[in-house]
């Protein structure tokens, strides 16, 4: 097998999440813009790190200076949605509704950044409705797939994403009928890496050893496939906290899982660690000689290599 060039898509959720509390609060915007994006901005700078941010509207509503900041350090600009409610999935929204809030969220975001072409849905929670939907509104990328991801109960959507497990690991055109599989629409499908376990901020801050062992597979594959490394992070994660609240979703033991387990789980070496460990993630790839790139610059290459090999 001949090397390829391995490229590296650092990509940050911006939302309104408040992990103390396990639920949106408009005092996210503030922490994240006073201590967590400028500690993650500053991380990147370092590196040479050219990443995508995906903002929901309602955090660029509350915090329009946040989208400046990462513009003018040179990041691309992406979608989240509209809100990050675990309630209004993508995967359960009707079509029409997946519309209003593309467009809801796409005005806002636009009218501070400009035009933006790449989605990652709230929760990485898709269906066969949201590639047209993302067509509808003028989107060209997709990153909401964690191709052989497995979540068990620990998270929303579940009955979606345990199809993640039979995804395509390199970059696909969605299909119409299904986001896990290969297709004719126009949104490139960017999954987010994971093998079995996820390559994500969350569980680099739980457990730093499974980490470093899925990266050393997954680097290894970026080096021998045209697959990328993508690596899911949020820079909420790079502020302190502890528990403070609880939100509930839903009841009994899927609750303990999803609200109770999962909360406590993702406090873990929030703040200074996590920035910590997530240096340690980019001196990783950058000595093994990844190039780090926002993910409408992968899409570029892609589609020239398409063009080369027509």
């Amino acid at each position: 097998m001949n090397k390829k060039t391995p490229y590296f898509l650092s990509t940050n959720d911006v939302e309104l999440i408040s992990l103390s509390l396990n639920r949106e609060d408009p005092s996210a915007a503030d922490e994240i813009y006073e201590v967590g994006l400028p500690r993650l901005l500053e991380l990147y700078t370092k590196y040479g790190v050219e990443g995508t941010f995906f903002f929901t509207g309602n955090i660029a509503e509350a915090k329009p200076q946040l989208i400046e900041m990462v513009k003018n350090c040179g990041h691309e600009i992406g979608c989240h949605g509209y809100r990050h409610d675990s309630q209004e999935g993508f995967d359960n929204l009707p079509y029409e509704k997946q519309i209003e809030f593309l467009y809801k969220a796409k005005r806002v975001i636009e009218s501070i950044a400009g035009p933006i072409v790449s989605f990652r849905s709230p929760e990485l929670r898709i269906g066969k409705d949201t590639i047209r939907a993302l067509e509808s509104t003028g989107f060209e990328i997709d990153s909401s797939v964690a191709s052989q991801r497995f979540d068990g109960p620990f998270s929303y959507g579940t009955r979606n994403k345990i199809k993640w497990l039979f995804a395509p690991r390199k970059p696909y055109f969605l299909s119409y009928s299904s986001p896990f599989r290969k297709g004719k629409s126009k949104i490139l499908e960017i999954p987010v890496s994971a093998f079995f376990s996820p390559y994500i901020g969350t569980m680099m801050r739980i457990s730093p050893p499974i980490t470093r062992f899925i990266e050393e597979i997954l680097f290894y594959e970026a080096r021998y496939s045209d697959k990328p490394v993508v690596f899911l992070f949020h820079p909420i994660e790079c502020v302190e906290g502890k528990v403070s609240g609880r939100t509930y979703y839903s009841k009994g033991l899927k609750s303990y899982f999803r609200d109770v387990l999962r909360q406590n789980l993702k406090m873990r070496n929030l703040g200074v660690e996590a920035v910590k460990l997530m240096e340690g993630v980019l001196q990783r790839a950058k000595r093994a000689g990844f190039r780090f790139i926002s993910v409408k610059k992968y899409r570029d290459i892609i589609l020239e290599n398409f063009r080369g090999e027509a």
